[in-house]
Parts: structure tokens; sequence; C-alpha cells
């Protein structure tokens, strides 16, 4: 197996616009990892999210009764995970190799670069499995305590980058409707890594697309959240994130949502989560 990796130190002072309170986030190492393929090419970008704890759900008291009450998840050793959400280009490598045909991209053009959509819960978990077979690396969906630890970045506000959306036309914090984003990106998604990243680095882990998690979704926290499901366990998943489509509030970092594991749709995709030795 050959691993590319990059470390590049990286750190985000200025989140805020000029005359507003400054949200200061720590300074990080951030490790990239990317595993050439068997077939050819290289998976998807990751990013090595360091060991730690943090308040898993809702402390703002502003969430829905099943992002509460919150309490603490420790991560006792390191993980990696997508840096974007998985592309269509990220996709096609897979379907040319299973010898699949290509989700529909609703004809938005330029879906190299875009997420991958029209993807169900068991698709994500088929492609996780073949980046697992050709990379010989461990592959595959984040918890939803995962995917809130590294969507995040560090933070404990109700949004990553802060309490307030302190969203403009001219600096935009993410993609949603609500968002002030360009009217030419208001009714599909955009290309990955548009907006700014969080305190880990990773883009879009708010807005975009609804991100698949490994998790069962439960009306309330019942510790299924640090766990996955079983593939033929037909009950609903987590997803994550907020999307394109969706209202700003739903892009808090805590928002849980849920949709049936054989469920595809124009705003719905998924990041990978990579175990690490």
């Amino acid at each position: 197996m050959q691993v590319l990796i990059a470390r590049a130190v990286t750190r985000q002072l200025s989140l805020g616009l000029a005359g507003l309170a400054l949200l200061a986030l720590p300074a990080f190492a951030s490790e990239s990892i990317s595993d050439a393929l068997a077939s050819g090419g290289t998976g998807p970008e990751l990013v090595v999210i360091p060991a730690g704890q943090f308040q898993l759900g809702d402390g703002s008291g502003r969430g829905n009764d099943n992002e509460r009450p919150p309490r603490t998840v420790t991560f006792a050793a390191p993980f990696a995970i997508g840096r974007y959400e998985v592309t269509f280009a990220d996709w096609q490598r897979y379907a040319k190799a299973a010898n699949l045909p290509m989700p529909d991209n609703e004809g938005w053009g330029l879906s190299a670069r875009r997420p991958v959509i029209h993807v169900s819960w068991r698709d994500a978990h088929a492609y996780t499995q073949w980046l697992s077979r050709q990379s010989g690396a461990r592959y595959r969906l984040p918890t939803e305590a995962e995917w809130e630890y590294a969507a995040r970045g560090g933070s404990s506000s109700y949004y990553w980058w802060g309490d307030d959306l302190d969203s403009s036309e001219q600096a935009p914090r993410a993609h949603c409707r609500g968002c002030a984003t360009s009217r030419l990106l208001r009714n599909k998604t955009a290309t990955v890594g548009q907006f700014p990243a969080n305190g880990f680095g990773l883009s879009d882990t708010a807005g975009n697309v609804w991100e698949w998690t490994a998790s069962r979704f439960t009306q309330r926290f019942d510790g299924s959240e640090t766990q996955s499901a079983g593939l033929l366990d037909d009950s609903p998943r987590v997803v994550r994130g907020g999307a394109w489509n969706s209202g700003p509030s739903y892009l808090r970092s805590s928002m849980r949502d849920l949709k049936q594991p054989h469920h595809r749709d124009y705003a719905l995709g998924f990041r990978v989560l990579r175990e690490l030795p």
C-alpha cells in the first residue's frame, strides 16, 4: 500500500468580517493523506483528526430535543476523514472499476469537483468497501459522533465558526439557502472547497450536501451516536450538515436528520473515514 502524506501548519485566527469580533481557533498541524489505489489514481484526500474529547450535541438551547442533552465523547486515537465530500471524480474511479452507471448529476455541469449526489447509504457503504480493498486500509462511513467532532473543528459554538450566521455576499460562510452565496449557485451544489475550511481543515461540513453517517437514527441520544448500524439493518440513518437547499439553522454542528438507507436525492452525499493503524 502506498500512502501520500503532506503536512502543513495552518492557523485560522480571523474568521470574522471586518468590524466584528474575531473568533480564534487554535493553531494545528494538519496531516493530509491520499491512498494509492490498486486500479490507478488515488482515493479522496483525507485529513488526520487528532485524538481528543468534545461535547456532542446542542449546548446552546437553540437546537432540537433530539440533540440534547449534550455529553462528553472522548476519542482515544486519531482518525482520518475526507477533507471534502466525495466528488463525482472520486466516484467515477469506483464506477469504472465496478462497471456501474454514474449517478445523476442533474445536468449541473463541472460535476467532477461537485459532491457526488443520488447515492444511497448502501451505495456509500459499498464505495468504502471498494476503497478498503483497493488501498489495503480500512475505510467506512463516520459515526455521527465522529462526524460532529470533525465538523466542529475544535469549536463548541452553534455553527463551527461562531454563534451567528455572519455571512455576506462578499464573504459567504457556507452554501445554503439564505447563506448569501452567489445567485449562480442557489439552485444546485457548489464545487467542493469554495468556502472557508474549519479548524481541522475540513471543507463544507456546513451546507452543500447532507452527509450520510454510519449511525442509526434515534429520537433521543442513547449512546448509538458512537456506533455503526449493521448493513442489513433497515432503520433510518443519521444525516448531518445541511445542504444547498437548507435554511441556515440546518447548518448548525449538532443538527441531526434522518433518511432511509435506500434513499437517494439531489442534496445528499457523504465523506469517508479511514481508520489509522
